[in-house]
């Protein structure tokens, strides 16, 4: 059986900043090679529903803490990578938002895969712009094993 810390499960542990920038979403829009204009043509984004330009949805995965993991107390393993991500989006991000990130540790569990044990620590950052809406959800797994 593998032990780890579940007080820390809920509880808040970082929180952070962004101030986003039309050149940012653009030169983010260039990097993944995505070529809509409503990320880059101020003309263009002014004549859709957003009335603007507005950053592609998954630009929300520069928003990170620098903050390590609380200690969970983890009985296992030294080995330790990166099990995915997920966003669930609720408003668009756009330039002159400050965005405001606060993390916490929604799960941690314990699987058994091909390769034997594993512990995955879900790390959640819940993302408002300047006026208080939701724009995201970012939900990030680390998965440490021996």
């Amino acid at each position: 059986m593998l032990t780890f810390d579940t007080s820390w499960i809920g509880k808040e542990f970082d929180y952070y900043s962004y101030e986003v920038t039309q050149e940012e979403i653009a030169e983010f829009a260039a990097s993944v090679g995505e070529t809509n204009p409503l990320y880059c043509d101020e003309a263009y984004a002014k004549t859709t529903p957003y009335g603007g330009i507005v950053a592609p949805s998954t630009f929300c995965i520069v928003f990170r803490s620098n903050v390590a993991l609380p200690d969970l107390k983890l009985s296992y393993g030294a080995r330790v990578f990166d099990g995915g991500k997920e966003c669930v989006f609720h408003a668009p991000i756009r330039p002159g938002d400050t965005i405001t990130g606060v993390d916490r540790i929604a799960e941690v569990y314990e699987k058994t895969g091909r390769s034997g044990n594993m512990i995955f620590v879900v790390r959640e950052s819940e993302l408002t712009n300047q006026n208080g809406e939701k724009v995201a959800i970012l939900r990030q797994i680390q998965i440490q094993r021996d």
